[in-house]
């Protein structure tokens, strides 16, 4: 009964069912602290969907309280890939 949890959490989350897919995606990912460090080209090329898709529906993710989203720069100012936390 526990690992269906995740799919109950799931399925109350109000977006679309690409966001759902997207949640998912991210929880299967995430290590134990619930953080996964990827990139929104990645998941879209995953999923055969656009990164436009990928974005949308994450920022949706986000101000719904599911992840979190934490911007990551190199050592030399540079942007990195975006870490989420799955809640």
């Amino acid at each position: 009964m526990k690992k269906l949890s995740k799919y109950k959490i799931c399925g109350e989350i109000n977006t679309t069912i690409t966001g759902k897919l997207l949640y998912l995606v991210l929880d299967d990912l995430a290590n134990r602290d619930g953080e996964v460090t990827i990139a929104q080209r990645k998941i879209s090329g995953a999923l055969g969907i656009s990164q436009s898709t990928v974005s949308n529906n994450l920022c949706r993710l986000r101000d719904n309280g599911f992840i979190s989203i934490r911007s990551q720069f190199n050592s030399d100012g540079g942007r990195s890939v975006n870490k989420y936390i799955v809640r």
